[in-house]
């Protein structure tokens, strides 16, 4: 069970909108906290070139590149983003729509994962998605927050993206 951070009504873990209040609790995970995880692959060949001049638009220090569109989505003003594809008739919107970048195509979920930012950094969540998360190639647990850092691939069901942030 999570608890609404809002109105400590407890809901199961997955649910997305507190029933007593209204509140989104896609970022709750049990016990509130992100757990320390063994860190992320260190293989630098997939990781940008030092210095690399990255186009984070509005002083965003995050953001995600979708590979195969060659696309910087730049995030800002948030400690969370779920990631997703938006469709007809949806009643919950994630934070970053992929459905642009052929998310349905490529088997990314409505509402698929959440990234975190942290002041120990930043953390991927697969939401139990049909067709998975991986980070570096790594199929990830879900809903157990994973680390991710500057350079990682994660990768939605088929959509590669690249995580770009400003150190």
């Amino acid at each position: 069970m999570i608890e609404c951070p809002n109105c400590r009504n407890e809901e199961y873990v997955g649910t997305l909108i507190c029933e007593e209040c209204g509140m989104r609790l896609v970022h709750v995970v049990p016990g509130g906290q992100w757990p320390e995880q063994a860190g992320p692959s260190t293989d630098s060949t997939t990781r940008p070139v030092p210095g690399e001049a990255v186009d984070l638009a509005g002083g965003a220090i995050i953001g995600l590149r979708v590979i195969k569109a060659n696309k910087v989505v730049s995030l800002l003003g948030r400690e969370n983003y779920t990631l997703g594809r938006s469709g007809e008739g949806q009643a919950i919107l994630p934070d970053v729509d992929l459905a642009p970048y052929q998310a349905f195509d490529l088997g990314v979920s409505r509402i698929h994962a959440e990234m975190r930012v942290s002041k120990e950094g930043f953390y991927i969540l697969d939401l139990e998605s049909a067709n998975g998360t991986r980070v570096n190639g790594k199929l990830l647990t879900a809903q157990v927050p994973y680390p991710i850092r500057h350079g990682d691939l994660i990768q939605l069901g088929g959509l590669e993206l690249q995580l770009i942030s400003r150190t």
